[in-house]
């Protein structure tokens, strides 16, 4: 009596996962040595957007990189950085007093990570010993189905009707980690193959498909790009990144494979929680003008110095998208020179969030029907 009981309890948790689930994504929490944060992390930010979403009964959380400032020569000049590992207990720790943790950790709210660029900075420390970080930090507690050597990096997960894909992009990074940003193409569309049952695809990777203010991003190859996109488009996917610092949603274009035409687009949106805001105090730190450098991307809402995370919700074959975001996280001043400052608020607790902006669709066999 008791196994068919835990039987029926299995079934009704896998078919309440099919008829309805919520999910969150947050994206760029670090902090610099000289701001807000503790250990390279903006730990004010990471509990606030963690008490939102379990607040919200999200199931768990995708998290597409830059959680910790990293290897970098620039954090402390008299000194090493903190070890990555040092960085990401900080993370792990104020994410975890919220609620929200990597699997075995007890947590309600499980979280999904990928590694991004400041992951993989390796100014004092080898590439080798930061993966041995993350793998021990992090990568441990992932799926272990990734491509051979990206074990615990790249990876996928079903959820309810849903296949999420998990994209390192960094695996094969040059020594400035700005240029070999890319997919592993063949595992993508293996697992897409295997999955074809899947009703949904999410996926989440650290840079841009399409560029909005860094260039460093998967248009480093895009001949690759616009294959992992077309891949993606097969299954009406939405791809969720970051790197940006600010929120951004555009339609990204979908190329035919002869390059000559557009044949549909998928939503692109970066996500910012918490990193530092631009200034516009450097030269590569600028304000962006909300203008893609590649026209065929088609804008569709952006927003600056605010920070956030985005709420998913699937019902079904309804998708729906919101962008929940504050601004009570800084206080700006403009300068003279027509630059910024701004200071954090540290008083999380304090901080109101608000839907700021939202998007859905429907999905009817291979495409989407957008709805918002």
């Amino acid at each position: 009596m008791r196994r068919f009981i835990v039987l029926m309890v299995m079934i009704l948790a896998f078919y309440g996962q099919a008829l309805g689930f919520t999910f969150g994504v947050i994206c760029d929490t670090r902090s610099d040595a000289s701001a807000s944060g503790r250990h390279g992390v903006n730990t004010a930010a990471v509990q606030a957007v963690c008490a939102e979403l379990t607040k919200r009964r999200a199931a768990f959380v995708l998290a597409p990189g830059d959680f910790i400032c990293g290897n970098v020569d620039w954090y402390n000049k008299e000194g090493e950085p903190p070890a990555n590992t040092v960085q990401y207990q900080s993370f792990l720790e104020a994410a975890g007093s919220q609620g929200v943790g990597l699997a075995g950790s007890g947590k309600s709210c499980r979280l999904f990570p990928v590694r991004g660029n400041h992951e993989c900075y390796h100014d004092t420390k080898s590439p080798k010993a930061l993966v041995t970080m993350w793998q021990r930090e992090m990568g441990a507690a992932l799926p272990r189905n990734g491509p051979k050597g990206e074990e615990g990096l790249t990876y996928s997960f079903t959820w309810g009707n849903a296949l999420f894909l998990g994209i390192d992009e960094y695996v094969h990074a040059g020594a400035s980690v700005k240029t070999g940003i890319g997919v592993n193409q063949p595992w993508v569309q293996k697992t897409l193959d295997e999955n074809i049952g899947a009703e949904h695809l999410f996926v989440f990777g650290h840079t841009p498909a399409f560029a909005a203010h860094h260039a460093d991003c998967l248009a480093d190859n895009e001949g690759a790009r616009d294959a992992f996109l077309r891949s993606l488009y097969s299954r009406g996917g939405v791809y969720f990144c970051g790197h940006d610092h600010f929120y951004a949603r555009a339609e990204v274009p979908v190329v035919a494979s002869d390059g000559t035409a557009i044949v549909g687009y998928i939503p692109q949106v970066i996500t910012p929680s918490g990193a530092p805001f631009l200034t516009g105090s450097r030269e590569d730190n600028h304000k962006w003008d909300g203008v893609y450098g590649d026209p065929r991307v088609i804008p569709s809402s952006y927003m600056d110095n605010t920070l956030g995370f985005q709420l998913v919700t699937v019902e079904g074959a309804v998708v729906t998208v919101s962008f929940m975001g504050t601004q009570d996280a800084s206080t700006w001043v403009r300068r003279e020179d027509g630059s910024y400052a701004y200071t954090w608020n540290d008083d999380w607790a304090s901080w109101t969030f608000a839907e700021l902006d939202r998007f859905s669709y429907t999905r009817e066999g291979t495409r989407l029907a957008q709805n918002h």
